[in-house]
């Protein structure tokens, strides 16, 4: 687990949801929280002589700034006091993924915590122009959360997701995924549902042909699997499922199992690997009702 959370806010009491993950996160890891806030700069104009462009900072533009600094330490220092955890603000001005992504680097940040709307129409803004592209772009992994939901831990031995489904499809990366959940959990006592997807064509298929293909899935690849994270306070139960629409069956055995989680890899990049965002990641986050964990490739920033 990271000893370095990084919670990007956007001065809104939305984006502040994202600490309500993070604090009990490094509560139970003995992490610090970085709250980072990327101010877009001002436009800039050609000056008279056809020189640099010069920067349009009005007064209205200093208060801006000043106040969102401002409200950035107030929030770490409340963090600080009520919650006892160490935190730390990052205050930068420029684009904001391209800042948040430099925040990641600055702090040696191993986790990323932050709110996201999700849904389509106008809500669909931040996921599209920022949480969008740190999946695609990010190199640490990505807890995204919608829900308002306080997060709260009694003891120290609490698991904080005491069910979580895994989406694996066969390949390495997805693998990595879980051992990601397994540092987010850590030595807590939780259960993990392992969750294998069979693509299958919309026209029907027999019922033969599903049984025996789950059976497959399930004794020859996911039970095997299992048996590996399986420890006397870890249960791993396993799920094969045969569906024409990943994210959906995901979605589902989330909610079939009452899941306070979902944990996922992803490619990252643009071009063919952008698929796996917009028809899996994309798809279960904008459908979740509980955060979910993005692993990327370990390559993806340099894709």
């Amino acid at each position: 687990m990271s000893r370095r959370i990084l919670v990007p806010l956007d001065g809104s009491p939305f984006s502040e949801r994202a600490l309500t993950l993070a604090v009990p996160l490094a509560q139970q890891h003995g992490a610090s929280i970085v709250l980072t806030l990327a101010h877009p700069l001002p436009p800039r104009v050609e000056d008279a002589t056809g020189g640099a462009g010069v920067s349009l900072r009005e007064p209205a533009e200093h208060d801006v700034r000043d106040h969102l600094r401002q409200q950035l330490e107030r929030i770490a220092r409340r963090v600080a006091m009520k919650d006892g955890v160490t935190t730390a603000t990052q205050f930068r001005e420029g684009p904001i993924v391209d800042e948040i992504e430099a925040a990641i680097a600055d702090v040696s940040a191993e986790l990323v915590v932050m709110a996201t709307h999700g849904r389509g129409g106008l809500s669909r803004l931040w996921l599209g122009s920022v949480t969008d592209a740190l999946l695609r772009r990010s190199h640490v992994p990505l807890l995204v959360t919608r829900s308002a939901r306080k997060w709260t831990l009694t003891t120290a031995d609490e698991p904080l997701f005491p069910r979580v489904v895994v989406a694996l499809d066969g390949s390495a990366l997805s693998e990595r995924a879980l051992e990601q959940a397994v540092q987010l959990i850590g030595d807590c006592t939780g259960e993990f549902v392992l969750v294998r997807v069979e693509d299958a064509p919309i026209a029907a298929v027999s019922s033969t042909w599903i049984a025996e293909t789950s059976v497959r899935l399930t004794e020859g690849y996911l039970e095997p699997l299992a048996e590996r994270y399986r420890t006397a306070t870890r249960r791993v139960s396993t799920h094969a499922v045969v569906h024409h629409d990943a994210p959906r069956a995901v979605l589902d055995a989330a909610k079939a199992t009452h899941a306070f989680g979902i944990v996922l890899a992803t490619h990252g990049r643009t071009g063919v690997r952008r698929a796996v965002i917009g028809s899996v990641a994309d798809k279960i986050i904008r459908g979740a009702s509980v955060p979910v964990l993005v692993c990327p490739s370990p390559g993806a920033r340099d894709a």
